[in-house]
């Protein structure tokens, strides 16, 4: 257990810091089946726009293609009239694999540190790996990106569905533009449910 748990760690902290393109051996993703998925609630408080603000709303992560180069994952949540599309999105192999689907495209990400960490979902006790970030992007006008500054944790266990994402904790200030007033945000993403291969519409 002890050295599968120092894998974990080493292989988390590789892939999250994209030193370099994690191969299909080394992305969580290349364990995942057609019809996997995770349920989280997800809760935003927003301190400068309380208007913004959610309390555990249901999203879901959904594997819906498997190919021999990468999958794609759709997420959905809980909209009036019931559970909406959010879209989906294509992950490679061959690129690391970002938890925080979000903050992908420019952004720089440094492991402040890295520890192993017991969670339970469901009745399901797994070894995981809590992963501190730093994170910062630009606001990039032509590409309508917000800045992102902050910190993100995420906790990986590679006995759950879609990744191993067990839960997220972002805290960070987001611009819309460069001019704009930073938000004060903390979000959080915690694993409620899960299955392999079972997903139904």
């Amino acid at each position: 257990m002890r050295a599968t748990t120092s894998v974990m760690v080493i292989l988390a902290l590789f892939v999250i810091a994209g030193a370099a393109p994690a191969g299909q051996t080394s992305n969580p993703l290349s364990k995942a089946g057609q019809g996997d998925w995770a349920q989280y609630a997800v809760s935003v408080d927003n301190a400068t726009i309380p208007i913004m603000n959610v309390n555990d709303q249901p999203r879901w992560r959904v594997v819906t293609v498997v190919q021999a180069t990468g999958v794609r994952i759709d997420n959905y949540s809980i909209m009036p009239g019931g559970r909406a599309s959010m879209g989906g999105s294509l992950f490679s192999f061959g690129k690391p694999f970002e938890p925080v689907f979000e903050i992908v495209n420019g952004t720089k990400i440094e492991v402040a540190s890295s520890t192993p960490e017991s969670l339970t979902v469901k009745g399901k006790t797994a070894a995981c790996t809590k992963i501190v970030r730093k994170v910062s992007r630009p606001v990039d006008a032509t590409t309508m990106q917000s800045g992102w500054n902050g910190t993100s944790t995420v906790w990986l266990c590679p006995d759950f569905p879609v990744g191993g994402v067990v839960k997220i904790e972002n805290l960070y200030e987001a611009r819309r533009t460069a001019d704009s007033k930073p938000e004060k945000i903390k979000e959080t993403w915690v694993l409620t449910d899960f299955g392999f291969k079972n997903w139904k519409e």
